[in-house]
């Protein structure tokens, strides 16, 4: 992780208390920071950058959305969210973010947007937003993420991620989260932090694309992925892998912690659906998975998933953390 500048820091504190980027719990509700498609989490990054950033969506920033997560009555739940979701041929792709929205196709967006530290969780202050879906009953609020934040590197082409996390205090239903992304241009304007090699790059250059439309894709196409944050100075890690699972195929997978750190706390994880039309799954139509989770020595986890029943696109994110031995 890049280190964050001092006066920075401290000039976001003030700012990031009373943003969703730091997760103090709010009132239950059906949304936060969302506006379309998860949209209010770019807006409310570059209101931090002032009027010389403004510009149309995907100029600086794209949200990365997740697809419709199962949450059951007075669950709380983590969510990694990796800015890889809008990579060319990623899972689920560009077109599950937009959702029919215009914007500007200034890609890559490798960076996660950041204002400052988060004086809670001591990692990075991220822009992520949540809703609720139809067809359920849950109603949510924001809790700090302490997954950690790994701010990507546009520089080097690597994508970056941080998370969400929500208790619910209504009744089982479907959520969704979106976290802002940013491109070279964004990592320039908002000077928020990030390498100094990131913002003195020559890639900082951006020749804008004309607004296009976001295509409608069906169906959803799902892979699976590593979304590992991983502090060697603080020795601790939160490891999270999605796995795309198949109808009545059953898959194992072991993660172990990071060399010099064992396992902390207990193992989790969330199941994400993908509709072609991107609207959430009816309660009782939702995708069951049997889901089988056991410890490992004291440094690993194994999971076991078999999907029994699914009308969309399903995938189980597989959480373990990590910390000093």
């Amino acid at each position: 992780m890049t280190k964050i500048r001092t006066r920075a820091a401290l000039a976001a504190i003030p700012l990031a208390l009373g943003a969703l980027a730091i997760g103090a719990s709010t009132a239950s509700a059906n949304s936060s920071s969302w506006d379309d498609n998860g949209s209010g989490t770019c807006a409310l990054a570059q209101s931090r950058w002032g009027a010389s950033a403004s510009g149309e969506l995907g100029t600086y920033c794209m949200q990365s959305v997740t697809g419709w997560i199962q949450i059951n009555g007075g669950a709380t739940q983590n969510q990694a969210i990796s800015c890889a979701n809008n990579a060319p041929g990623g899972s689920p792709g560009l077109s599950w973010s937009l959702d029919g929205q215009a914007y500007v196709n200034d890609p890559e967006w490798y960076d996660v947007g950041v204002d400052g530290e988060n004086p809670l969780s001591y990692s990075y202050a991220t822009f992520v937003g949540w809703q609720t879906g139809d067809g359920g009953d849950a109603s949510l609020s924001t809790e700090t993420w302490y997954g950690g934040v790994n701010t990507g590197n546009t520089t080097t082409g690597s994508y970056g991620s941080a998370g969400a996390s929500v208790s619910n205090f209504g009744g089982s239903g479907n959520w969704q989260a979106a976290l802002a992304c940013v491109n070279a241009a964004g990592v320039s304007a908002s000077g928020a932090g990030y390498a100094e090699s990131e913002r003195t790059s020559g890639a900082m250059a951006r020749i804008a694309s004309p607004s296009t439309q976001a295509e409608d894709a069906a169906p959803v196409r799902t892979r699976d992925k590593k979304i590992d944050t991983v502090d060697t100075k603080n020795g601790k890690a939160f490891l999270a892998r999605e796995y795309a699972l198949k109808t009545n195929v059953t898959r194992t997978d072991t993660r172990t912690c990071p060399a010099g750190m064992v396992r902390k706390g207990k193992l989790a994880y969330t199941v994400q659906e993908f509709p072609a039309n991107r609207k959430a799954p009816k309660w009782k139509d939702r995708a069951l998975v049997d889901v089988t989770m056991t410890p490992k020595g004291k440094n690993g986890g194994i999971v076991e998933m078999t999907l029994t029943k699914a009308k969309n696109p399903t995938v189980v994110q597989f959480q373990m953390r990590c910390g000093k031995a």
